[in-house]
């Protein structure tokens, strides 16, 4: 038997409610009251005599007095003028006013108490499922009601550094359809695509979210100054071509690039050239019938740096018969002839720029060229190596329409090419970037939908 020295009870409140606790030796006991109404003071509830001794250190002769104990307690300190009434079998206490008249054996018992425990506890329950069915409509909106707008398109010019190749990517994101949608509350995501040259995989690197159309338009890729790779997206911003990671704001600064003269690319046209001199006095161009009796005709004059026109004209190789040159420019056109009979659509020397005369390989020697597949709408753009006897050392297809060929990024050891396939009734094309080693012809294509 226990004394009442080594017994204790904590009463606590919490507005209309609150919790007594009861310890001693054996443990911790902790009991649920709530003020009651009428000549009920307060109501205690503790477990019924079944699960007592569940678990608990005191045994069912110990809950008789424990519950007196506490009864009395709580009498003695908060209502000295009240009586208690113990169900025992129940696990309540009901405190009433002295002078007030026991309930008839039988009657029932101030069960607002469980009731109100359950109702908590259906509350609960309500809460949760509540909650549930919340965040089930929300994934549903999300999710399934959503639209999912797909992968993103190019965003401006592809810009070609030492190393890499990259452009920005905008990408709508998904929103829910109705039918009254308003494109002006579109979001989007502007990332930066970067292809290495070394042939290692593509990253593509987010820089904003959640941005409006007219907030991005002006965005660019700025260049490379061997380190970081810089853009401007609503203000500067760069990648760590080592790391592929966003600069931190502490460590963006005015990268101090070069300017470019124009916003716009320059023309396919400044990458392409009509022939070259292969030695002194000797020419291999890349020539037409109507252009044979203009230009190239006989006694009129050829420029070392000669550009050619972009003409759905089927072209041949001629060797040209030169003169000395007049002033150490011009040279004088002795005669033209054909090498052979084969013939190209839209033929053209590949060059690195605009002053320039095509790009020389060695080994053997020759150029680059171009040309077109095949004429009408499926012609596609065809690059090629060819010697100085106009034989054909290897040939390519891009896959990208030859009049749709919107970028030439040209390069010392890889020209790269940017336009779309050719088109397929009611299907967008695919815009894409293909880059073509120049000494071996192999191929590397990328999508520019990510």
């Amino acid at each position: 038997m226990r004394t009442s020295s080594d017994r204790q009870v904590d009463i606590t409140e919490n507005g209309r409610a609150g919790t007594v606790t009861y310890r001693d030796g054996a443990g911790t006991l902790s009991f649920y009251w709530e003020f009651g109404g009428g000549d009920v003071v307060a109501i205690f509830q503790v477990n019924d005599a079944a699960a007592w001794s569940a678990g608990r250190s005191w045994n069912a002769g110990e809950r008789a007095g424990i519950l007196r104990f506490v009864a009395d307690e709580v009498i003695r300190r908060k209502a000295p003028g009240c009586r208690a009434e113990i169900d025992e079998g129940k696990g309540e206490i009901l405190l009433r006013q002295v002078g007030t008249p026991p309930p008839p054996r039988g009657a029932p018992d101030v069960t607002f108490v469980r009731k109100l425990s359950s109702l908590k506890a259906m509350l609960g329950i309500v809460v949760l499922v509540g909650t549930l069915l919340f965040g089930g409509v929300m994934w549903f909106k999300e999710k399934v009601l959503s639209i999912d707008p797909g992968k993103g398109v190019p965003l401006g010019l592809c810009v070609r550094t030492d190393t890499h190749i990259a452009t920005l990517i905008q990408t709508l994101e998904a929103y829910t359809p109705s039918l009254h949608r308003d494109g002006s509350k579109d979001r989007f995501t502007v990332s930066i695509f970067i292809v290495p040259l070394d042939g290692s995989g593509p990253k593509l690197i987010p820089i904003a979210e959640e941005k409006t159309f007219s907030s991005y338009q002006l965005a660019k890729v700025l260049g490379s100054d061997g380190r970081t790779l810089w853009f401007d997206v609503n203000g500067i911003g760069g990648v760590d071509l080592k790391t592929y990671e966003l600069l931190k704001p502490s460590e963006v600064r005015d990268p101090n690039l070069p300017a470019t003269a124009s916003p716009l690319a320059p023309s396919v046209g400044e990458y392409l050239s009509a022939g070259y001199h292969t030695s002194a006095g000797n020419w291999l161009g890349l020539h037409s019938p109507a252009e044979l009796q203009g230009e190239f005709a006989p006694k009129k004059f050829v420029r070392r740096v000669v550009r050619q026109e972009e003409a759905k004209q089927m072209r041949r190789f001629y060797r040209g018969a030169l003169d000395s040159p007049v002033n150490d420019k011009y040279h004088r056109i002795r005669s033209m002839t054909p090498i052979n009979d084969t013939e190209y659509l839209n033929a053209a020397f590949l060059r690195l720029d605009d002053a320039s005369e095509p790009l020389r390989m060695t080994d053997p020697d020759g150029a680059l060229m171009i040309h077109t597949s095949e004429p009408g709408l499926k012609g596609r753009l065809m690059v090629a190596r060819v010697d100085t006897t106009g034989t054909i050392i290897w040939q390519v297809d891009t896959g990208i329409d030859r009049f749709k060929l919107s970028q030439i990024l040209p390069g010392e050891n890889s020209f790269a090419f940017v336009g779309t396939r050719p088109a397929i009734p009611d299907k967008l094309s695919e815009p894409l970037l293909v880059i073509v080693e120049n000494s071996t012809g192999k191929v590397a294509t990328h999508s520019l939908w990510q």
